[in-house]
């Protein structure tokens, strides 16, 4: 026997094709926000590797920053020493000048006149009239009955050794002889005054 179906077509077949249809596309909008998630995973880990660059960079110019300052200090010790060093030197050069000044000083009172006495007399007319001391230098006034027995004093006093930085001022006529105004530094040989300061030494 032959069934006929006068209904029509079977309202159930659509349902599953409207099922499935919606099945169909209802599946990108699952996948966007798995994605969305993954790049803001992607960026967040991104920026976290570059703030920890940044962090590392920043600590270690900190440290070099503190070595360098480190060794500025340092260095600014070793330049104040050296300034130190450099003070206390010219310190001491100034104090060997004053004690090598009061040797001579010292000498010029003993020697000093001794060996002026015998310029003098190896000098034929000439007389000295008066002499100062100031320190290690000798201003003195002398007669001489001629110019020439000046200059012949003036080369005994060469000759010695102990004089040195010899001006005569002026030498004028005065009624037949010369009158003359002399300048000297007392200098003794640095073997004499060695020799001197030995035995003063030896002496105290």
């Amino acid at each position: 026997m032959i069934k006929v179906n006068l209904a029509g077509v079977n309202p159930k077949k659509p349902a599953i094709a409207l099922a499935g249809a919606s099945m169909k596309t209802s599946a990108p909008w699952t996948v966007t926000p798995i994605i969305l998630i993954l790049i803001i995973l992607g960026s967040a880990a991104v920026g976290y590797w570059w703030y920890s660059s940044l962090t590392g960079q920043a600590a270690n110019l900190e440290s070099k920053i503190q070595q360098e300052l480190a060794e500025k200090v340092r260095l600014d010790a070793v330049i104040k020493q050296g300034e130190i060093y450099e003070a206390r030197k010219k310190m001491l050069e100034r104090r060997i000048k004053i004690i090598e000044g009061l040797q001579r000083n010292q000498i010029s009172p003993v020697v000093a006149l001794d060996v002026l006495s015998e310029a003098v007399d190896r000098t034929k007319y000439v007389w000295l009239s008066n002499v100062d001391q100031n320190n290690t230098v000798f201003s003195m006034n002398g007669l001489g009955t001629s110019l020439l027995a000046i200059a012949d004093f003036y080369s005994n006093l060469e000759r010695t050794g102990y004089f040195r930085n010899i001006d005569i001022a002026n030498a004028q006529d005065s009624s037949g002889n010369y009158t003359f105004s002399l300048k000297c530094e007392f200098a003794p040989p640095s073997s004499v005054a060695a020799v001197t300061s030995a035995v003063r030494t030896g002496a105290n």
